[in-house]
């Protein structure tokens, strides 16, 4: 690590879009970049659902590109920062339409992932190779990005600029929440299984909170699992908003989705059930050790190899994954957390 930061950086451009989870991962690493570099101007491009995100990190100059609009809006966006050059860029997203967009922009220094772990051509559109990741993990992969800064470590908690009262009725004093609904339902556990869990809360009188979108899976599901001492938040917060039921939570329970994440940024424990991801790459980063996992089982049955032996971003497609997860196992986890 160096061990002073260089006070010429002055003007530094991170590029992360999405989504909700890497966004999280990227903010911690970005938190710690402003804690190193408290000078420097920070300008982050993303898209417009996670800038509800990013605007809670404190003096973050927010550019919203919506992926809907193509290169007309990377033209706007060019057009908008034509006045602007950047010290370094921090390119933080593997896709190539996030590549075309930092040619928009004038900046000195382009660091990207290793070129061992670039995917969709990153490296051709960077200056500056990181070295490989100490760690498994996308925040890992992330934090490689930001080690020519002198970046080790992510910052988690992160301090964010998040609402004081995040819902009309307050909320009891102690409560753990449960997200029961991934992006992708084949992620989501069984319904029996989360009704085990909530069962489990209410004999140690333990109110439960649910979160998540507006879809409409998301709330039926949310709808089912409704019980005494149950209150349902599915649909009815933003994202601020639900960073801060999450930080207030004692325990945050979930499949592997955005608000596992967004709860660890804000320091908050997390019981994570995964199947189709290895949890050791996507899982909640300070709790992995508590994650609930049938992929290793799953990964190397479909493919025949030990997962060390895997790709790193190996997947498990069985759309039934998520029902190997056995009540008794998770119950047990929970028992230790409560």
């Amino acid at each position: 690590m160096q061990n002073q930061p260089d006070k010429s950086i002055q003007r530094i451009l991170v590029v992360r879009l999405s989504a909700i989870g890497d966004v999280c991962h990227a903010m911690a690493v970005v938190a710690r970049l402003q804690e190193r570099y408290p000078h420097a101007e920070i300008t982050w491009i993303t898209s417009p659902l996670e800038a509800n995100l990013v605007r809670l990190l404190p003096k973050v100059n927010v550019v919203i590109y919506d992926k809907k609009s193509g290169l007309k809006g990377m033209l706007a966006l060019r057009q908008s920062l034509k006045a602007n050059y950047y010290d370094i860029l921090l390119h933080m997203q593997w896709s190539l339409r996030a590549s075309l967009l930092t040619r928009m922009v004038r900046v000195r220094r382009r660091i990207g992932f290793s070129k061992a772990f670039s995917r969709e051509k990153q490296h051709w559109f960077v200056n500056e190779w990181a070295d490989e990741p100490k760690g498994a993990h996308v925040l890992d992969s992330l934090l490689s990005i930001a080690a020519p800064l002198g970046i080790e470590t992510p910052l988690i908690p992160c301090p964010l600029d998040l609402p004081t009262s995040p819902t009309e009725s307050p909320l009891p004093d102690e409560y753990v929440v449960l997200n029961p609904s991934a992006s992708k339902a084949e992620r989501n556990w069984t319904f029996e299984g989360y009704q085990s869990v909530i069962r489990y809360l209410r004999e140690k009188k333990l109110a439960v909170v649910l979160t998540g979108g507006p879809s409409a899976n998301e709330k039926a599901l949310a709808d089912r699992l409704m019980a005494e001492g149950v209150i349902n938040l599915t649909g009815q917060t933003n994202l601020p908003e639900m960073m801060s039921v999450l930080r207030d939570a004692k325990l945050v329970i979930s499949p592997d989705t955005g608000p596992a994440h967004m709860a660890t940024l804000v320091g908050t424990p997390v019981l994570g059930l995964y199947a189709h991801s290895n949890p050791r790459r996507t899982g909640p980063y300070r709790d992995l050790e508590r994650v609930v996992s049938v992929y290793e089982t799953l990964a190397e049955k479909e493919y025949g190899k030990a997962v060390s032996e895997l790709p790193w971003a190996t997947r498990v497609h069985d759309p039934k994954a998520m029902q190997y997860i056995q009540e008794d196992v998770v119950l047990e986890q929970l028992s230790q957390l409560i």
